[in-house]
């Protein structure tokens, strides 16, 4: 068990096994920095190319997700879009990726870290722990009021991309998320995955990752997924990053792509979600919404699976 007080505060954890590298950013929301196949020597994490990792930050609760956003493997809480909900003055993008965390345990191969929530009366705590070609992500969600709390809880993974990568899906529902966004997708309303509709009324695939080159953009939601699964294969490294999960507790999954369309980046950010769609009001009058009720402990957990062909 290393507990020594100063990798109790250090910014930068590193996790190691024979298949799998991951560095972990307690500073910076406790997100992934890095998650390595040694195997392959592929990195799934993307950065914008200005990203510098010695760096830290100090970020005041309520500053825009844009603006600071570095890639990364955050994750979303309690909310998406900022505003009031249920009485309360909810933050752009929630408050995980902008808060440090505390670490509470370390070992060989797993990290235990802990944060209390201030837009909401929740207090949480992050596991993440090497299993072989697997990353296990576990969260407790602790409700420590008398009154429930609705929320959004997402993974929001900017993995590394190339050209011709493989987009993996269930079978499942996929309609855009604002359709003013879209450059692929054309029409709204639901289709299957992996087929949309573009604006001229023919079918695109969504499937298969495009050119930097084509400047395009895009942005889903996927729902009635077959079972719980989401991922990437990369062709070049033959290999695929799987996220496995209960349906129960991600029963969607948003999926953000720039392919050079938005601020420039190549990148596309997979997030299985408690909730759908981003407005919390509708997702209430909806019963898509995930809630903790009073004195209430949840626990959620996503397996992150590296498999090579």
């Amino acid at each position: 068990m290393r507990q020594n007080s100063e990798l109790l505060q250090s910014t930068t954890i590193e996790l190691e096994n024979a298949e799998i590298a991951i560095v972990i950013r307690p500073d910076l929301g406790a997100r992934i920095d890095r998650l390595l196949d040694k195997r392959t020597g592929h990195d799934w994490i993307w950065h914008p190319p200005q990203y510098d990792s010695t760096q830290t930050r100090a970020i005041e609760l309520g500053e825009s997700f844009d603006q600071h956003w570095t890639g990364g493997w955050d994750e979303i809480f309690p909310n998406d879009a900022a505003g009031e909900f249920q009485g309360r003055q909810l933050v752009d993008h929630g408050e995980f990726w902008s808060q440090s965390w505390d670490i509470l345990e370390l070992a060989e191969s797993s990290i235990r870290l802990g944060l209390s929530c201030q837009t909401v009366p929740v207090q949480v705590e992050k596991t993440i722990r090497l299993e072989n070609d697997q990353v296990e992500l576990g969260y407790e969600f602790k409700n420590l009021s008398d009154q429930p709390v609705s929320f959004l809880f997402k993974q929001h993974a900017a993995i590394a991309i190339e050209a011709d990568d493989e987009i993996i899906l269930p079978d499942c529902d996929i309609e855009p998320v604002v359709l003013e966004f879209s450059r692929i997708i054309g029409q709204p309303g639901k289709t299957r995955f992996p087929t949309a509709i573009d604006k001229n009324g023919e079918v695109v695939y969504l499937n298969q990752t495009p050119a930097r080159s084509s400047q395009l953009q895009e942005f889903y939601y996927s729902s009635g997924l077959s079972i719980g699964r989401c991922g990437v294969r990369n062709p070049r490294s033959r290999s695929k990053l799987l996220m496995n999960f209960n349906l129960n507790d991600f029963p969607y999954v948003w999926m953000f792509q720039s392919y050079g369309g938005w601020n420039d980046y190549y990148v596309l950010v997979m997030e299985p979600c408690t909730t759908m769609p981003y407005d919390l009001e509708i997702a209430q009058q909806n019963g898509t919404i995930a809630t903790l009720e009073p004195y209430q402990i949840q626990y959620r957990q996503l397996k992150v699976k590296l498999e090579r062909d």
